[in-house]
């Protein structure tokens, strides 16, 4: 495990981690705070988007299907 080399931690919560290591994931997950907010409407939209796919190409083989009879 990479996380083993920086220190001897366990890796279970937050409190655990060294300073340097929770700064170091401050910094990095900083700026992303909108991004996980709005995550769950980007999940939604693609779950759909996904099923519209699938009914579509369903709705596609079928006539496919029909016309070669």
């Amino acid at each position: 495990m990479m996380m083993g080399r920086f220190g001897n931690w366990s890796a279970g919560t937050w409190d655990s981690m060294p300073d340097y290591m929770q700064n170091m994931m401050r910094n990095y997950y900083g700026g992303n705070q909108v991004l996980w907010q709005i995550s769950p409407i980007f999940d939604f939209a693609v779950q759909v988007l996904l099923i519209i796919l699938l009914v579509t190409l369903i709705r596609w083989v079928w006539r496919k299907g029909d016309k070669a009879k």
